[in-house]
């Protein structure tokens, strides 16, 4: 247009119009205006797209500390995310319980000893399968037990289905665990009583006769112990704690329908 007016009013000029006449000043300000203008709204959807905060992996927020038009810097704490696929329960044990668990090794694909987790409380739904996934690098500094690991797939049920009333496995609740160790075949278990000093029973043979035998005890429980050999099946054994007992003693049986209530 400018140059259009200028031929209008010069039409004997033999000279070419001069830039400001023409707006080039204005034009090359107009175009550096548009390249600045577009490098904006790169730069603004760069932006835009650094203000969706993801997670490497499938988790659930604990806690936050992000709110709208907060600048965040690097190194800062943006968020406390727990892992949604598994959870860990560390249980302690005595030492000796674990000949009867099978614990993974690093480096090898064995199977840890299977687990049940329930939810302290009493829920009967509050029940979830788990395995032994490790052991802890030190024992516990107060009572001296080894700690498991016990993983538990799905803890916040979002891949398997719920049960009627069955809670979420969150973090920092109370469980018990109940172990499924190692099957042990060609056992006797006996009343922890029966069991007498220096790993013997006391039997009644035939002739009401006290014999004792010396056995091999494997597990001692709280009421009951686990024999590897000793016993041959149909001998009886004596609960009765007996005052003076000896090899040879006479006994006389206590039938079932003579036993006091």
């Amino acid at each position: 247009m400018a140059r259009r007016e200028w031929k209008m009013l010069k039409k004997d000029a033999s000279d070419p119009p001069s830039p400001l006449v023409l707006y080039e000043p204005q034009l090359k300000e107009a175009e550096a205006n548009l390249v600045a203008a577009r490098a904006a709204v790169s730069q603004a959807e760069l932006d835009l797209s650094r203000t969706t905060v993801s997670a490497p992996f499938s988790c659930v927020v604990l806690s936050e500390n992000l709110g709208p038009g907060q600048n965040v810097r690097a190194g800062n704490s943006v968020a406390i995310l727990a892992d949604s696929t598994m959870a860990e329960v560390v249980v302690p044990i005595p030492l000796p319980e674990l000949a009867w668990l099978d614990v993974p090794r690093s480096g090898t694909t064995d199977k840890g000893s299977p687990a049940e987790v329930h939810l302290s409380g009493g829920n009967p739904q509050a029940t979830w399968e788990g395995r032994i996934d490790r052991t802890l690098a030190e024992v516990d500094p107060q009572g001296r037990m080894a700690r498991l690991v016990v993983g538990i797939n799905d803890p916040y049920l979002l891949h398997h289905p719920r049960q009627s009333g069955q809670p979420d496995l969150c973090i920092g609740s109370f469980a018990e665990v109940k172990f499924r160790g190692r099957l042990l075949k060609d056992v006797v278990v006996i009343p922890r009583q029966a069991l007498r000093d220096s790993n013997t029973v006391w039997l009644m043979d035939d002739d009401h006769l006290l014999r004792s035998r010396s056995v091999e005890p494997l597990r001692l429980e709280s009421e009951s112990v686990v024999l590897g050999a000793g016993l041959n099946p149909g001998e009886r054994v004596i609960l009765t704690n007996l005052s003076g007992g000896a090899d040879g003693m006479k006994l006389r049986p206590v039938e079932a329908e003579d036993a006091t209530p």
